[in-house]
C-alpha cells in the first residue's frame, strides 16, 4: 500500500520551466506537470492532496497529518517511509522583506502570481543571479520590462561557470537592456507609505533601484525541520543518504532536494538541488525500498542554460571553485568551429576542461556556443564519473561527419591542448 501526502494542490511541477511560462514561451502550463494524482491512482497509489504532515515519529513509525481542507487531524503508521519534502527558497532577513510584490520563485502558484503581478509592474528587480534569476530577467526583458539583476557575488552564475564564460553572458544580458548589479548586497526594501505597502525601492550597499516588483532567487535550503534530531544531516539540514537512498534509519529513504548527494569530482556528499538528481534519486528510492538493488552512481552537478543566443552548459568543478577548495588544478581550453569551414554555415565553440595537475583526472568542464552543442557536456560528465584523465580525452573515439563536426572533435582538441 502506497500513500502520498502532499501539502499543495498540485504535484510534479517542473520548476525549471517557470521562466519559459513567465516569458510566454510555454502557453499551456499543463505541460509543466509530469504526473498527477490521477496518473498515480492508475498505479494504485493513494495521493492525499492538501494534507500537511505536522509531525513525524521515525522510531515509532508514525506520522501526524492535518487535512487542510476540513481541518481533520489523524495519525498514520508506516513500515517504510520515503521523504521527498524538497527545498524552499532562502528568505534572507532584510528590512522590508515582507512588503507586497516581493515574491519567491519555486512552485506553480509562485509562477502564476509572478505572471499576474508582472502585468501591472514595469520595473522589476531580481535578487540572485543563479539559473532561475538569469532566466527570469531574460523573460521579463522579452516582455518589455525594465530589469535589474542584483547579486552579492562578483559575477553572475559564478557557481557554474568561470569568468571567461560569465563575461560573455553578462555582456549579452547588458546588450539586451538588462542592468547587471553584481558585487552589490541588498540592505533593505522600501515600500509605499499608503496602506498598499507595495515595494518601491531596493537599496543595496552601492546603489538604489526603483521597483514595482522584486523576485527573490538567492538559493534553496532543504525542507527537513520535521526530521531534525531523528536522522543524520549535513550542516544545512540536508538528510544524509547512502548510495541506495537509505538514511541513517534503515526503514527511511530520502530523495531529491531534501537530501545530500554523492558528488564525484570531490568524492564527498554535497547539497546539489537539481531536477535531474531528484528524478534519479526518487526512482532509486522506490527500486531499493525493500532491498538494495541498484546503487546511485553519484552526480557531477551537470547543468545547462540558454541566455539569448548563448547555449551554455557545465559539469563538475569550475577552476575558481576548485582553487578555493585548495585543489591544485590546471585547465585546457579549445576554441574552434564545431564543423568544417567549407560547410555553408559554422559556429565557434569554446570548451574549457579543468583537471587535477598531479593525477590529470578531469574534474570539470564548461561550454558555450551559439549553435546548440550542450549535449557534449554530458560526455564530459561521463568522463568525470569514470575518473578519466585529460590525456584520455585527447584520443577518445568520436565519429566524423562534415554536417556535424571535424576529424578532431573539439572535445579531443581540449584534451590535446592539455597534453604535457
Amino acid at each position: 500500500e502506497v500513500t502520498v501526502f502532499e501539502r499543495n494542490d498540485n504535484i510534479s511541477f517542473i520548476s525549471c520551466g517557470i521562466a519559459l511560462y513567465v516569458g510566454g514561451v510555454v502557453k499551456d502550463p499543463k505541460g509543466l506537470f509530469y504526473s498527477s494524482p490521477e496518473k498515480l491512482k492508475e498505479l494504485n497509489v493513494d495521493t492525499k492532496m492538501k494534507h500537511e504532515v505536522k509531525n513525524v515519529d521515525i522510531e515509532g513509525k508514525k506520522i501526524h497529518v492535518v487535512n487542510l481542507e476540513n481541518g481533520n487531524e489523524f495519525d498514520e503508521t508506516f513500515d517504510k517511509l520515503i521523504i521527498t519534502s524538497g527545498s524552499w527558497p532562502i528568505v534572507p532577513s532584510i528590512e522590508g522583506i515582507d512588503l507586497n510584490n516581493i515574491l519567491l520563485c519555486k512552485n506553480y502558484n509562485h509562477s502564476n502570481e509572478i505572471i499576474e503581478r508582472a502585468k501591472n509592474s514595469q520595473k522589476i528587480v531580481v535578487v540572485g543571479a543563479g539559473y532561475i534569476g538569469v532566466e527570469l530577467v531574460e523573460a521579463f526583458r522579452d516582455n518589455g520590462k525594465e530589469v535589474v539583476l542584483v547579486d552579492a557575488e562578483e559575477r553572475i552564475l559564478s557557481k557554474y561557470f568561470d569568468k571567461e564564460f560569465t563575461d560573455v553572458a553578462e555582456n549579452t544580458l547588458k546588450n539586451n537592456g538588462v542592468t547587471i548589479a553584481t558585487n552589490e548586497k541588498v540592505l533593505k526594501f522600501i515600500g509605499d507609505n499608503d496602506n498598499s505597502r507595495i515595494v518601491t525601492k531596493v537599496i543595496t550597499d552601492k546603489n538604489e533601484y526603483e521597483a514595482d516588483m522584486v523576485i527573490m532567487c538567492v538559493g534553496f535550503l532543504p525542507s527537513t525541520s520535521l526530521f531534525k534530531g531523528q536522522l543524520e544531516m549535513l550542516p544545512n539540514g540536508a538528510i544524509k543518504v547512502d548510495e541506495y537512498m537509505r538514511t541513517s534509519n534503515k526503514d527511511v529513504m530520502a530523495a531529491g532536494d531534501c537530501c545530500s548527494v554523492f558528488y564525484n569530482p570531490l568524492q564527498k556528499e554535497r547539497y546539489i538541488p537539481l531536477a535531474t538528481n531528484a528524478v534519479r534519486m526518487g526512482t532509486l528510492a522506490g527500486i531499493n525500498l525493500l532491498e538494495n538493488k541498484v546503487r546511485h552512481l553519484g552526480t557531477q552537478g551537470t547543468s545547462g542554460i540558454k541566455i539569448y543566443e548563448n547555449n551554455m552548459a557545465a559539469t563538475g568543478l569550475t577552476e575558481e571553485s576548485a582553487k578555493s577548495l585548495g585543489l591544485d588544478v590546471e585547465s585546457a581550453i579549445a576554441v574552434d568551429n564545431y564543423r568544417p569551414e567549407f560547410m555553408p554555415t559554422y559556429e565557434s565553440v569554446t570548451l574549457k576542461v579543468i583537471f587535477d595537475k598531479k593525477t590529470r583526472q578531469i574534474l570539470g568542464a564548461q561550454l558555450n556556443s551559439k549553435f546548440d552543442l550542450t549535449q557534449s557536456i554530458n560526455t564530459l560528465s561521463v568522463c568525470i564519473q569514470n575518473k578519466m584523465t585529460i590525456d584520455d580525452l585527447a584520443f577518445l573515439d568520436f565519429f566524423f561527419q562534415p554536417h556535424y563536426n571535424k576529424p578532431w572533435n573539439f572535445i579531443n582538441l581540449a584534451g590535446i591542448n592539455g597534453l604535457k
